[in-house]
């Protein structure tokens, strides 16, 4: 009976996933969208996180891209004045990344958009039930983290 539980609770579970992230994807989409930006410029504003300067090979990184993938979305964002590359002085092999002021006002209008979609979505639910959706999120994450041993 357990085997049964556990297959019928994997499988509502990957059916959940699976709707989250078609949701997330089309939300990426909308906030890129509204904001002139492909969905891959959108996720390598977000992979600067609170830096202002990285290396092309530490945004690779966090994005879990190659550099040459990465140049080629770094490519459409120095192209509309959002980011600027610079040999590194001290090593030239090394690329340095900044965001301009144009693409830190589009990096705040990014965060506001995401944080303003997240308020809209827990406003949905009842205001008793959010922080334990969220805890059980939290949990979901450590045991996804846990199982591809990041």
């Amino acid at each position: 009976m357990k085997e049964t539980t556990n297959k019928s609770q994997a499988e509502l579970m990957a059916d959940i996933t699976y709707e989250l992230l078609d949701r997330c994807q089309y939300k990426l989409e909308k906030i890129a969208d509204g904001l002139g930006l492909t969905l891959s410029e959108f996720k390598a504003l977000r992979a600067f996180k609170t830096d202002n300067l990285t290396t092309v090979g530490e945004l690779a990184r966090r994005m879990e891209l190659s550099n040459s993938r990465l140049t080629r979305i770094l490519d459409g964002l120095e192209e509309k004045g959002i980011i600027e590359r610079f040999l590194n002085k001290d090593d030239r092999r090394v690329m340095n990344v900044i965001v301009t002021v144009r693409g830190k006002e589009i990096t705040e209008k990014l965060f506001n958009h995401s944080l303003k979609t997240h308020q809209e979505i827990i406003e949905l639910l009842s205001p008793e039930s959010r922080d334990s959706v969220i805890f059980a999120m939290e949990k979901l994450r450590n045991s996804m983290n846990e199982w591809v041993k990041i």
